[in-house]
């Protein structure tokens, strides 16, 4: 059963993953939202949650690291306010910063993945208690000749750990509001649809929205249970911590097309195509482990993470953890993607097969 809008071109796609979550090998729920030149041309959700409710188009999830470039996006908004440059260092924006390698980086080598912040995975970051995070990122530089600003890898946890501590420093507000404020709240995102901290407080009326991820990459479905409870959801986490709908992701993406073009809600364009632009040629990237490039804050260009050949020269976007998520924009065709499942899998079957083959079917869909 599903709940929300399907158009007719999308029909055939929404009733094979239908059967999909029914079959429970790929996954047992998705959200999945679709615009194109101002339309809604699908936004829907199917299957049923951990506990075997409705999955619906207001169901909450945990994003990881697909919600990367809320915060990317708000530390550009400090750029476009003459708060910030690429060119300061962190030293200069954070107080006692004790790791002087970390102290020198500057906004742009964090933003680009290139400051060697990418030594603490998503892994260890959620074993660690919330409280040692810091200690542990300042005790662990990258290896021995890594060159600052040329060689690249991917930081699942570090970047995003002191872009959070620099937007405090900076605003006096705690990282999660001034997202809200400057960049959700412009764009016409919905406060209870994209939460990148969930308070205490305000917990226990989100939680039943809530359904927590399974992991089919054992003998049996495991459900990560703490996704669901208070502790995880009011971490102080920009790295991994956002949980939200798919339709909300996609009112993001359809603002940032809108900035692209000119609208300058948040961004100005010059500097929105800056951050959407590869920085550095496509190189191995030891933590992917393939091939990849980035912009600031974003991948790009998406043919190097498994999005597959159809989307623009243009387009980016970003993934969360195990192939769960993704959310993108193509500016040639004024499209924004918004996809979430409830399952992580191997990295073959959720990036090179579930993520590229949807994807494909989606363009076919649209009729490119």
């Amino acid at each position: 059963m599903t709940d929300g809008t399907v158009t007719d071109p999308f029909a055939a796609l929404v009733e094979r993953l239908e059967g999909e979550a029914d079959e429970g090998f790929f996954h047992t729920a998705a959200q999945l939202c679709i615009l194109q030149d101002g339309d809604v041309l699908l936004d829907t959700a199917l299957g049923r949650t951990h506990l075997g409710a409705p999955f619906t188009t207001s169901t909450l999830s945990a994003m990881y690291c697909t919600a990367k470039p809320l915060v990317a996006v708000a530390v550009l908004r400090l750029i476009a306010e003459d708060e910030l440059s690429l060119e300061d260092r962190l030293g200069d924006v954070i107080d006692d910063v004790p790791a002087s390698w970390i102290a020198d980086r500057t906004i742009e080598q964090v933003l680009a993945h290139t400051a060697g912040l990418h030594v603490i995975n998503t892994i260890l970051a959620r074993i660690l208690p919330e409280r040692s995070r810091e200690g542990w990122l300042y005790a662990s530089p990258p290896p021995d000749g890594w060159r600052f600003g040329r060689d690249r890898a991917y930081s699942e946890f570090g970047g995003w750990f002191v872009l959070g501590r620099a937007i405090e420093s900076l605003t006096g507000t705690p990282f999660d509001r001034y997202v809200r404020e400057a960049v959700l709240d412009p764009y016409g995102v919905a406060a209870d649809d994209l939460v990148l901290r969930i308070d205490p407080a305000a917990h226990p009326a989100l939680a039943p929205r809530i359904s927590a991820t399974l992991d089919l990459t054992l003998d049996r479905p495991v459900p990560l249970l703490a996704e669901v409870g208070p502790e995880t959801a009011a971490e102080w986490n920009p790295s991994f911590g956002a949980y939200g709908t798919m339709s909300a992701m996609a009112t993001f993406y359809r603002g940032l097309l809108d900035d692209l073009a000119g609208a300058d809600r948040v961004l100005p364009a010059e500097l929105l195509d800056a951050a959407v632009t590869p920085r550095l040629p496509i190189a191995h990237d030891v933590t992917l482990d393939r091939d990849a490039g980035f912009g600031l804050g974003f991948m790009v260009p998406l043919s190097s993470h498994h999005f597959g050949e159809r989307p623009g020269e243009r387009s980016f976007g970003h993934a969360g953890q195990g192939g769960t998520s993704f959310a993108m924009a193509d500016p040639d065709r004024d499209l924004v993607i918004a996809v979430l499942f409830n399952a992580g899998l191997d990295a073959d079957t959720a990036l090179s097969f579930r993520r590229v083959n949807l994807i494909d079917a989606i363009y076919r869909a649209i009729g490119d």
